[in-house]
């Protein structure tokens, strides 16, 4: 063998050991409760966010307080193994957003318009008076977002809110008001940018916050948190066979704090074999918040109508099959 051909094969064993180890560093179970990494090991900054699939992706879209960040974009293909892609709405993507604090970004799909619409919580910087809902839209999940407006619906206080796009196209928001003891439902106009109809006021005076909300079968779930700042609190849920209610009472569920988490989304994982629901709560730290952690932990259903929320140190998620363990 020439000089030559060694140093060729030797180069080539060299990017196939690296290739090999970055392969071998691949997640095959997530550790709840910790700070979640991406594919590059850095952590994943995406708080009080929402889940999409498009293609073959599930699109992970939340908080970043970073350097003038509000909303970051993740993907993957199995739900362990994150690759970070970019920035969706920034202090420098409108005037409007240049003092203000976004939370809780929700993302869905609007087939008519070709549109991703997103929907989110605005405050002016930490004066939490503003109490309004913002919207952003985007032709492509992974590119910038522009910025339309924020306001408060019918002139209603708007704080922690979920999106939701139900199986015939149309679109709900849930936010919290009147200083959060009311959950507010309203029906989005055609195009998702704005507030068609004011349906319902959920449980008034329960003061509830983190809205996170799923269909299964015949029967709509939404669960919601207490409101006691970033220390974790008693998860409620409730039921209904129509989103526009009647809704059940609330129900606990998981332990007195949800171990030690706070509800932002439930994905529905639709596999070869069974449809799963995943559980994805922050685990807050208020003094350290680029500390806060994940959880992900899959929701149990003992029957049509009841939901059950069980502990595990670590999952394994098989979107092809649906099954977690």
């Amino acid at each position: 063998m020439t000089f030559m051909m060694k140093y060729i094969c030797l180069i080539f064993c060299f990017f196939a050991l690296g290739y090999m180890s970055v392969e071998a560093q691949a997640k095959t179970a997530l550790i709840n409760g910790s700070s979640f990494t991406d594919n590059e090991g850095k952590v994943i900054n995406a708080h009080g966010g929402g889940f999409l699939k498009v293609g073959n992706y599930y699109y992970w879209i939340g908080e970043n307080r970073k350097q003038g960040v509000f909303v970051s974009c993740y993907r993957s293909k199995d739900l362990m193994n994150w690759e970070f892609r970019g920035d969706l709405l920034t202090r420098q993507s409108h005037p409007e957003l240049d003092s203000a604090n976004i939370e809780r970004p929700k993302v869905i799909y609007n087939s008519k318009t070709k549109q991703f619409v997103m929907w989110m919580h605005y405050e002016y910087g930490r004066d939490y008076s503003y109490a309004r809902a913002a919207i952003a839209t985007s032709g492509d999940i992974e590119k910038p977002f522009t910025f339309v407006k924020s306001f408060r619906p019918f002139g209603n206080m708007s704080r922690d809110c979920t999106l939701y796009k139900d199986d015939d196209g149309s679109a709900y928001f849930f936010s919290s008001a009147r200083e959060n003891y009311d959950m507010m439902l309203y029906k989005l106009t055609d195009d998702y940018t704005d507030v068609k109809t004011q349906i319902a006021t959920l449980w008034p005076g329960g003061h509830r916050e983190a809205p996170a909300l799923v269909k299964r079968g015949k029967y709509y779930f939404l669960m919601t948190s207490g409101c006691t700042g970033w220390a974790p609190n008693q998860a409620m849920y409730a039921f209904s066979e129509s989103i526009s209610g009647p809704w059940s009472e609330l129900k606990n569920i998981a332990n007195s704090t949800t171990f030690d988490s706070q509800s932002t989304f439930i994905l529905p994982l639709v596999g070869n074999k069974t449809t799963s629901y995943l559980y994805v709560g922050d685990r807050w730290d208020g003094k350290q918040y680029f500390k806060s952690g994940y959880i992900f932990l899959p929701l149990a259903f003992e029957n049509d109508s009841t939901m059950t929320l069980s502990w595990r140190d670590t999952i394994s998620i098989n979107v092809k099959t649906g099954k977690m363990k």
